[in-house]
């Protein structure tokens, strides 16, 4: 009589019954339902993608021509507003706060 028979016999029912508590433990460590958690800087960034959104769809909607103003520099233009002193004076005066040269 071989005693490793008796081993290849109960080999394959062993098996089965690790097979099994395998899966049972691999299911009892799977979650029921599925979720998801965004971070509060993911959340915040959502907010600031909507507003730009936002945004962006009222500067659409302004027209690319504003003919308000178009028409006020073309009547100083005619006015000769543009070749005064007090003119040139107010343009140099921009210039050199825009460069540095003038604090405000």
């Amino acid at each position: 009589m071989r005693i490793s028979n008796l081993g290849q016999l109960f080999n394959p029912d062993i098996r089965k019954v690790d097979g099994a508590k395998k899966n049972e433990s691999a299911k009892a460590k799977t979650p029921s339902s599925d979720s998801t958690e965004f971070s509060s800087g993911a959340q915040r960034l959502s907010e600031s993608k909507a507003q730009v959104n936002i945004v962006a769809a009222q500067l659409a909607a302004q027209p690319d021509v504003r003919t308000d103003k178009v028409a006020e520099v073309k009547q100083k233009i005619q006015d000769g507003y543009y070749n005064t002193p007090e003119f040139v004076d107010k343009l140099a005066d921009k210039l050199a706060q825009e460069f540095g040269a003038k604090k405000t």
